[in-house]
């Protein structure tokens, strides 16, 4: 059993030898972690969104992906997935980005929700889950093109690479897809 000792900030043994670990100031200071799915926006950029909204990640057959007429088009179609129909969207090009290849047969997906709104997000590759500190994500985004600032509440720097913490919210509520 460890218990929080009050008197030092070192890990203490007790008479039956279990330890006893103390919070250090430095612990009490930490930021929050949180976790993010990792993906590829398009060939040269990185998106996260935090995994709390990526209901599910999948393959799919290019051929899954029904086409509806007379929708934008960053709009690929429909997906159909567990008694639910997803529009399937073209992630990079909603954002004004390169978008992707029109000869696919597997779509990497983001199953993406929040409260009431679901939208399937068509992304070039899935690399996996990444967990950033509050204090790593940086804001300044004067450099960001206009069409791709709503969507971008930050970003993180590092091993070479930028990655762009996406907002949810505001692709589920595009008005590129609402219109």
């Amino acid at each position: 059993m460890y218990t929080f000792s009050k008197s030092t900030d070192r890990l203490q043994t007790s008479q039956n030898s279990e330890p006893r670990i103390n919070l250090t100031s430095e612990a009490k200071t930490d930021s929050v972690v949180d976790t993010y799915l990792k993906f590829a926006i398009d060939t040269q950029n990185i998106g996260l969104i935090e995994s709390e909204f990526a209901q599910e990640v999948l393959t799919v057959k290019g051929g899954l992906i029904t086409p509806v007429p007379n929708k934008p088009s960053c709009v690929l179609g429909i997906l159909s997935r567990r008694r639910r129909v997803y529009w399937a969207v073209d992630l990079a090009m909603m954002l004004g980005l390169q978008p992707l290849e029109q000869d696919i047969l597997l779509y990497e997906v983001i199953l993406l929700s929040a409260q009431s709104l679901a939208l399937a997000l068509v992304v070039p590759k899935i690399f996996g889950v990444m967990r950033v500190a509050e204090h790593e994500v940086e804001v300044n985004m004067n450099n960001l093109p206009l069409v791709i600032k709503p969507y971008v509440k930050g970003y993180v720097s590092g091993a070479g690479e930028t990655c762009y913490l996406l907002k949810a919210e505001n692709i589920l509520r595009s008005t590129i897809l609402h219109s």
